[in-house]
């Protein structure tokens, strides 16, 4: 295949195993808290000679009431986008989504690789860089490859689709959830790397190139494990300065206009909150909020990669959480909505060495913060908060993890797919829809583009529709916790796999990889248990590991 070599496994890019039982030198704060179709062209018509001119007519007619109904249901088609859902499913019953409805495009770990080689492998040092050691290709994979980040032109082609989508549904807001500098520009080949000076030019980029497409938009950015001057390490207060500079004229953006549900940032208290600790809130709607999290500061592998601003981060990691608790009564006391958006998120790494074995799975944050995070969302505020969304992963997911051992009360956790291919995925972006009546997640579409056409046409990427949630999976159009747990229990019905093949052709970005090396167990059990403990329990009820 065309500009595809094989990744380097995610453990040599991220954390090794540790323990997450108690901050270290934190066990007093800790306790503290707790108290308190395809993928094909669109076909071109040739016009055979002789062709009837009758026939011919009726076929134009036929065509333009099909281009009709496609824009009336807001499925772009163009060189950008095209309806091809490739889900397998046959016949679909279109969903319905009201141009009332708030819409917010969602994308997640662009991973921008300024120092992108298009012949460079994922196995020179460092991995797909100009100035690599190791073996150069002689094709071009000038949208990336398997194993690298995404270059500058994945990335345009990227918003150069959105903006073909944003013209027949318009979105409202843009969030993007993390990760926007790639894996190893702390490693330059030239060791340019100093105070983080690559990393913030890869961000520079990357905020004026999201700009130049989406102008006078609202823009939502979260802070990722390598959005920071080396990789997970939590960063110290002048980072923020240097990326506010980059990132505030976007989320504040006074240029904005009010738009249909008068979205608003706090200046001061946003200057406040993120020159703090990256966390700040944005007003989408008068019944809506987001509340950005910098789950960073309750990362077990972030604190351990710290040195300097050590003592600093169990504080800022307290008054983070003790924000979000009094953001989420404001919220419920009048009478609001709230999603939480962040990027590392609270659960378990699926994809550990040996990754379906018990002892290999690694817990992402705290077991303190994780517990008091899910008491909060999940129980405390269950009726106020919508969902959360985080990413990370890189692979579209959903989690319905619970706080209580009863597991009585869940919450539902939506993961994004990423942009950069760098772990065996295809690039894709996604459409939410919140309903304006009680502000809940009704529906989303996800787009996404092969990789490998992509870089086989090398002028142009082609993106389609891979699905829509509500069509994919039919049923109420409405995403929460007992969606999601219905939706599971599909998954893990043995009377009828197609429901579990769908969601790994979906959670893959139709990548044809892997899908053996995944235990159906393995991911239920990620999916509804947040610390090890409880998913050695649950492994214990769904032993089944697949072949190796």
């Amino acid at each position: 295949m065309l500009g595809v070599d094989r990744p380097e496994s995610r453990s040599s890019l991220d954390e090794p195993m540790l323990d997450v039982t108690d901050p270290a030198g934190a066990s007093s704060i800790s306790s503290a808290i707790i108290a308190a179709s395809d993928g094909s062209e669109k076909a071109r018509g040739t016009g055979r000679p002789g062709l009837n001119r009758v026939l011919l007519i009726v076929l134009i007619v036929m065509s333009l009431i099909s281009i009709g109904l496609a824009v009336g249901l807001g499925i772009v088609a163009t060189k950008y986008v095209k309806n091809a859902s490739g889900t397998g499913t046959g016949q679909q019953q279109q969903a319905t989504i009201p141009d009332s409805w708030l819409r917010m495009f969602a994308l997640s770990d662009v991973h921008l690789n300024i120092l992108y080689s298009d012949t460079a492998s994922a196995f020179g040092y460092p991995p797909c860089q100009n100035k690599s050691t190791g073996q150069k290709f002689a094709n071009r994979a000038p949208f990336g490859r398997v194993g690298c980040d995404s270059p500058q032109v994945l990335f345009e082609s990227t918003l150069s689709s959105m903006v073909e989508v944003d013209r027949a549904t318009r979105a409202d807001v843009i969030l993007v959830t993390g990760d926007k500098s790639g894996h190893h520009l702390y490693t330059s080949a030239d060791g340019a790397n100093q105070h983080g000076t690559v990393v913030l030019k890869a961000q520079a980029q990357f905020t004026q190139t999201l700009g130049r497409y989406f102008p006078g938009r609202r823009h939502i950015l979260t802070m990722g494990n390598n959005d920071v001057p080396y990789h997970w390490q939590v960063p110290t207060m002048s980072w923020y300065e240097s990326l506010w500079q980059y990132w505030a004229p976007l989320i504040l953006c006074p240029d904005c206009a009010q738009g249909r549900f008068s979205t608003r940032v706090n200046e001061a208290e946003f200057n406040t909150t993120f020159l703090r600790g990256g966390y700040y809130k944005v007003q989408v709607s008068d019944g809506l909020v987001l509340l950005i999290v910098n789950s960073l500061y309750w990362s077990a592998y972030a604190w351990s990669q710290t040195v300097p601003f050590r003592d600093e981060i169990p504080v800022i990691a307290n008054e983070q959480m003790q924000w979000l608790e009094t953001s989420l009564k404001q919220a419920e006391s009048r009478g609001m909505k709230a999603v939480i958006v962040g990027h590392v998120p609270p659960g378990l790494d699926p994809y550990r060495p040996h990754l379906n074995r018990v002892g290999y799975v690694q817990q992402f944050w705290f077991d303190n913060y994780t517990q008091i995070f899910l008491q909060t969302v999940a129980e405390t505020f269950q009726d106020t908060v919508a969902c959360n969304i985080f990413a990370h992963l890189h692979k579209d997911d959903f989690h319905v993890h619970s706080y209580n051992s009863d597991n009585s009360t869940r919450t539902a956790t939506l993961l994004l797919s990423s942009i950069s291919p760098v772990y065996e995925n295809n690039p894709a972006y996604r459409m939410l829809y919140f309903h304006p009546q009680d502000w809940y997640l009704a529906d989303y579409t996800q787009y996404w583009t092969d990789l490998v056409q992509a870089n086989t046409r090398q002028v142009s990427a082609l993106w389609q529709k891979q699905y829509t949630f509500s069509e994919a999976y039919p049923g109420v159009q409405r995403i929460d916790s007992a969606r999601l747990q219905a939706l599971w229990s599909q998954i893990m019905s043995t009377d009828d796999s197609s429901v579990w093949l769908r969601f790994m052709q979906h959670r893959q970005t139709n990548a044809a990889n892997t899908l053996n090396s995944y235990s159906r167990d393995h991911l239920y059990c990620i999916a509804y248990t947040a610390n090890l403990t409880a998913y050695a329990s649950c492994r214990q009820q769904h032993p089944y590991e697949p072949k190796s």
